[in-house]
């Protein structure tokens, strides 16, 4: 919200893009754009928009460690370390 996500919806809505295009379905914006009509108060748009990238992130998770069964996968914190240990 801070680097202009509210600003950036509402030139979209000016636009009068049709809503089945994939930049009116990003994640959060519907929901800012329901806040924006009214419909949501902002707080609520932003909870919805970060439950919906959260669900999207698991289901990438999900998808990753399928198809790459033998990766190491390393904790946020301790990506950095493990990418110094890696290149020696």
């Amino acid at each position: 919200m801070r680097e202009g996500a509210l600003r950036e919806i509402d030139a979209l809505m000016r636009r009068g893009l049709d809503p089945a295009l994939a930049v009116m379905r990003a994640h959060g914006a519907p929901h800012l754009m329901a806040h924006l009509r009214g419909e949501l108060s902002l707080a609520e748009a932003a909870e919805l928009a970060v439950g919906d990238t959260r669900r999207y992130a698991k289901r990438q998770i999900t998808w990753a460690r399928g198809q790459m069964p033998d990766f190491a996968w390393v904790a946020p914190e301790a990506a950095e370390a493990a990418g110094e240990r890696a290149i020696g």
